[in-house]
Parts: structure tokens; C-alpha cells; sequence
């Protein structure tokens, strides 16, 4: 998961969970009638929900309590729908503005489908991804044993080399994994 929304569901279950730890260690206090706490909970006014309830101000906080809660919840379900989405890059090009738009996810599926066609490589996956707010492209590459790294490391590397002359100044990474499969006999 990207860091910001990593972090916003951390504080929300730390939140969530200080509030239940506090609530829980009062009521379990309460019960065994330890001093403070037996007094405090017992000086509570009962009636106060019902004269809270009655003043003008209260609708308002509960409105507000209301609209708090929805644009958090919002928050927590928006970044669980698209974790890891790349936004497109803006790069140098050809129309008038002097950019042009193009999908990481469409860089990588081109990049995919060449390194696919290398005789040495048995499983090509190419990926674009936002890893904790850095935007990657992702080559993962499988290779039999009777291939040499160097072999594999050429191929893969003039493709590495190619995405990061395409997108050179685009704030994106390129990775590149190489799996060598054991030698079996």
C-alpha cells in the first residue's frame, strides 16, 4: 500500500484502538471499584443527554461529527480501490503544449511483450505500479539455469535502459528482477 494511505488507516486504527483501550481499562477500573475512577464514573450526570438534546448547538456538532465521519470513511475506502494506480506521465512531446500523456501501465505491457519474444527468458511480467508514493516500473523476468546472468542481465538491461530514455525526466523508477531457476539432475 502507498504511504499515505498506509499511514491514514495506521492513525485510524490507532485512533480506533486508544479509544477502545481507554474505554475498556475505565470500565474494567469501574467494576473492581477502584477509588478515582468508582468516584468520577459515579459523578456523571445521566440526565445530560437528554438536556444536550434539547439546545440549539447540539444538531450543529452532530452534523459536523456527521460530515467528519463520511469524508474519513470515504478517505479509508477510496484508497483500498485503487492501491498501487500509476497517473499517467507528462512528458516532453510533440503537440502544442510541448507535452505528451502517456500510461506507465502501457509503457510496461510494450516492454512486457518485447522482453516475451527473448529466446532466454521463459516468464516476462511487467508492471506499473506506485510503490509507498514512488512510481515504478516493474520488469520481472524468469530465466532457465542454462543461461548465464550475463545473458539474462543484457537483455533485461537494454530494456531497462530503453524505459529510462523514454521517460527520462518523468519522476518514475525502473526495477528489474532476475530469477534464475535451479539446475535440476
Amino acid at each position: 500500500m502507498n504511504r499515505g494511505p498506509a499511514a491514514w488507516h495506521r492513525i485510524t486504527v490507532g485512533l480506533i484502538g486508544f479509544l477502545l483501550l481507554l474505554v475498556g481499562t475505565a470500565a474494567v477500573l469501574w467494576r473492581t471499584d477502584v477509588a478515582p475512577v468508582h468516584e468520577w464514573v459515579n459523578r456523571i450526570d445521566q440526565g445530560w443527554a437528554a438536556r444536550t438534546a434539547d439546545t440549539a448547538w447540539w444538531p450543529v456538532l452532530l452534523g459536523a461529527v456527521v460530515v467528519v465521519a463520511m469524508i474519513w470513511g470515504w478517505r479509508l475506502i477510496a484508497t483500498t480501490i485503487r492501491p498501487g494506480k500509476v497517473d499517467d506521465l507528462l512528458l516532453d512531446g510533440s503537440d502544442l503544449s510541448g507535452t505528451l500523456t502517456v500510461a506507465p501501465k502501457l509503457i510496461a505491457s510494450a516492454v512486457g511483450e518485447d522482453l516475451a519474444r527473448a529466446p532466454a527468458l521463459d516468464r516476462v511480467v511487467a508492471r506499473a505500479t506506485d510503490d509507498r508514493g514512488r512510481k515504478i516500473i516493474r520488469l520481472t523476468v524468469t530465466a532457465q539455469p542454462s543461461h548465464g546472468y550475463a545473458e539474462i542481465a543484457s537483455v533485461v538491461g537494454d530494456a531497462v535502459e530503453d524505459i529510462r530514455e523514454a521517460v527520462d525526466g518523468a519522476d518514475i523508477h525502473v526495477q528489474a528482477f532476475v530469477h534464475l531457476q535451479n539446475r535440476t539432475g
